[in-house]
């Protein structure tokens, strides 16, 4: 049953086949949008498939059981029962002529609700088309033109003429819907914004390039009471290499939004965003130094950008010697750039740390010690907080260890003082007996956090031991992990909990058609012990599937 829906979709679109997917607003409106994605590949190739340099089926299908018992049942997130899911993917890429082609589909079936809300959805549908100087890509499209303009994922079509051979600039445009999910076509409820945007880069030197981006998003079908927008943001961006091993690159943008709330007034957002970043990477040391200031009016829709925002970014990484490396970095940010809140508030967060290998003249240590400071006040608030971390690797024999402790100390002025502690260590090895690979491995960590103010004391702490089993002649690789951890808090509810997981996979030689197959089994079991025994819950689950590529 599960492998009815790609089989069908295969064979529609093999035939050139048009999908045809209907959408209704609450405004009665109807939006159809056709795709038969090897139809059209054919049809702007001018020709038909003669011989494909690759196409490549992958298909996952698995079932589980889940179940789960104890009063406090109804805290966990399985779902009960006997539960499948189908994981289709098929692509491929070849010729058309003078043309390349690559197309990608996938599918997924499910009835499980913590896999997918629907128990069939379109994940993905796409196709490019390509020569030396023209592509057109269809369905998931994602043209990237710059951070304030446009960078976010489009189901659409664009197209790009980019000609190394001529002055002319290079042009890119795009066309369609801001949906997360195909099926936001058909059926899940979401905003449906149409995008349309533009690009023109234009090569001025061998180390300078411009280019001018504009994109424009409209809202259509209001969701549970959600805002709707149009607005345009036009920008200008570029990049500059003065000398070898330093980059200048920056983006100046201006936008124009206007919200619609559901059932308030409209509100106009007209703002701009300027961003300057110099990178320099040569000999022992990478230096980077960002400016960025956002007006409070800058909403950008299809880009990204933080309103009200002025900000100072530095980084150093200086490779010392062969063993000994730092990196020093700086921030700082505020915002109220247009004076209209009570008060601004500033932010800083030095942080310098270093790197030492074969310490203590031991060949397999790595050291790594780092300190951050995180300040932000304004008139009635000032915070003040302190990050230390050492973390330390070595090899001890046949045993290799990874050990870590970091310390927090939080102030904020009036009401808190909390101390954090975190540490944790783990030892594993690899021991080869015959044909079987042993690799067992423990580990032990916790986490304290004290209240001074508050006088309270809480921890976490766990253990668990591991044992990897591989038998390379088989094709089969396992492993086996049991723990505990459990939550000690000085006032409320502690929690105990005894987990054991277990995960198995086989590749055998099934059939010669097969590129590759696999068969797997994985299972846990979680065991919830609360000091309110009404919340006790235990959680099993087995899940074994198959997956196949050809």
């Amino acid at each position: 049953m599960p492998l009815v829906a790609p089989a069908f979709l295969i064979n529609q679109l093999g035939k050139g086949g048009k999908m045809r997917f209907f959408v209704r607003a609450k405004q009665r409106r109807s939006v159809s949008f056709g795709m038969g994605l090897l139809g059209v590949l054919l049809l702007l190739g001018g020709g038909e498939v003669r011989a494909a340099d690759e196409w490549r089926v992958n298909n996952d299908f698995s079932v589980t059981v889940n179940d789960v018992s104890g009063p406090g049942d109804d805290q966990s997130s399985l779902t009960e029962g006997v539960r499948y899911l189908e994981v289709f993917n098929l692509n491929g890429r070849g010729n058309l002529g003078e043309y390349q082609y690559s197309f990608n589909l996938g599918a997924k079936m499910t009835d499980d609700p913590r896999n997918d809300s629907e128990k069939f959805s379109l994940t993905n549908l796409s196709g490019r088309l390509s020569n030396t100087i023209h592509t057109i890509t269809a369905g998931d499209t994602f043209e990237s033109f710059s951070q304030y303009s446009l960078n976010t994922a489009v189901k659409g079509i664009s197209y790009r003429y980019a000609d190394s051979a001529n002055l002319l600039p290079d042009v890119t445009l795009v066309y369609g819907v801001a949906y997360s999910r195909w099926d936001n076509f058909w059926g899940v409820d979401a905003v449906e914004r149409q995008v349309m945007g533009m690009r023109v880069r234009q090569q001025l030197t061998p180390d300078l390039w411009i280019a001018f981006n504009a994109a424009h998003a409209l809202d259509h079908v209001r969701v549970n009471g959600s805002s709707l927008y149009q607005g345009t943001t036009y920008s200008l961006d570029w990049e500059y290499l003065p000398i070898p091993g330093l980059t200048i690159r920056g983006e100046s943008a201006l936008a124009d939004t206007r919200e619609e709330p559901d059932g308030a007034r409209t509100l106009d957002n007209d703002g701009y965003a300027h961003k300057i970043e110099a990178i320099g990477d040569g000999g022992p040391s990478r230096v980077s130094l960002e400016y960025e200031r956002v007006s409070p009016e800058f909403l950008t829709l299809l880009g990204s950008a933080t309103p009200d925002r002025e900000k100072f970014k530095a980084k150093w990484r200086y490779k010392y010697s062969k063993t000994i490396s730092y990196n020093f970095g700086y921030l700082w940010y505020r915002d109220n750039l247009d004076g209209q809140k009570a008060e601004r508030t500033d932010h800083y967060k030095p942080e310098v740390g270093m790197t030492v290998k074969r310490l203590f003249d031991r060949s397999y240590s790595v050291a790594d010690l780092s300190y951050k400071y995180d300040r932000a006040y304004n008139d009635d608030r000032s915070t003040k907080n302190h990050f230390v971390n050492l973390g330390y690797q070595d090899r001890f024999g046949i045993f290799d260890s990874t050990s870590n402790f970091g310390v927090t100390y939080y102030d904020t002025s009036g009401n808190q003082r909390d101390e954090e502690f975190i540490y944790n260590t783990s030892l594993s090895t690899r021991h080869t007996a015959g044909d079987l690979v042993f690799k067992p491995a423990i580990y032990a960590g916790g986490w304290t956090l004290d209240n001074e103010l508050e006088d309270t004391h809480d921890q976490i702490w766990e253990y668990s031991l591991g044992l990897g089993l591989d038998i390379p002649s088989a094709k089969i690789t396992s492993n086996l992990k049991v723990g505990q951890n459990w939550l000690n808090k000085q006032e409320g509810t502690d929690t105990r909990k005894n987990y054991a997981r277990l995960n198995v996979y086989y590749r055998p030689d099934l059939l010669s058609g097969l590129k590759s197959s696999m068969l797997y089994l994985r299972a846990f079991l979680n065991d919830f012990d609360y000091t309110t025994r009404e919340r006790d819950f235990r959680e099993n689950s087995v899940t074994a599937g198959i997956s196949v590529q050809f």
